[in-house]
């Protein structure tokens, strides 16, 4: 999608892991170590942006490196330059390559969206997710958008019980809207969901916000 836009995509083969769920382990060294990698990674690309699929990726990368690195003020200008380009594949759509109706097959779909806690929270994108799913599709808002699905990385693994309540009270939200599709911004809500899906035995689809957008880009 972003090719058929004009961008010039290159994928660093150098990354890993943004560090996140090291860094929520404790596991200092290894976030450093891990944040090193993605600074040197990135900064021979000579990129404009750092595009992003998950919004979890893009709020700690954004907002979390200079704390982890505060301890090498050598690599505060690379720190700096790479985390200004940090940004989530929504808002880079809508306010960098501007996609407006124009670029896109509006469908009759009705598609139901959950705003990630990343994303809402962490990066204060609320309003590109939702303009996106408008012009693609026909958008239809459930109760409580921007509540967790329960996921939380490691949090659904160590408090199964509590994750799954959660998580029934999600889909239980957004399948009232009556629509065909769901869509998110995180890979791992995406799991969490299509999860719930499975296991109620219902057939709404879940996808990410990207295959919405190249499914119907003209």
């Amino acid at each position: 999608m972003l090719s058929a836009k004009g961008c010039a995509v290159d994928f660093p083969m150098g990354q890993s892991c943004c560090g996140l769920p090291v860094q929520m382990m404790g596991e200092r060294n290894a976030s450093e170590t891990v944040a090193k990698n993605n600074l040197i990674a990135f900064d021979t690309g000579g990129c404009d942006h750092i595009v992003t699929l998950c919004a979890s990726c893009a709020s700690h990368l954004k907002h979390s490196y200079s704390r982890v690195l505060r301890n090498y003020p050598e690599l505060a200008g690379k720190v700096e330059r790479f985390t200004q380009k940090i940004i989530d594949f929504s808002s880079f759509v809508r306010n960098v390559l501007c996609i407006s109706e124009a670029d896109l097959n509006k469908s009759g779909e009705g598609v139901c969206y959950h705003s990630p806690c990343h994303l809402c929270r962490g990066m204060g994108v609320t309003e590109e997710p939702r303009a996106l799913i408008g012009m693609a599709a026909n958008y239809k808002t459930a109760e409580e958008e921007d509540v967790c699905c329960g996921f939380g990385g490691s949090y659904s693994v160590k408090f199964p019980e509590v994750a799954s309540q959660v998580l029934e009270r999600k889909m239980a939200n957004l399948e009232a809207t009556g629509t065909s599709s769901m869509v998110t911004d995180c890979p791992g809500c995406v799991i969490q969901l299509r999860g719930g899906q499975e296991k109620r035995g219902k057939k709404l689809k879940v996808e990410h916000m990207a295959e919405l957008i190249a499914r119907q880009l003209k």
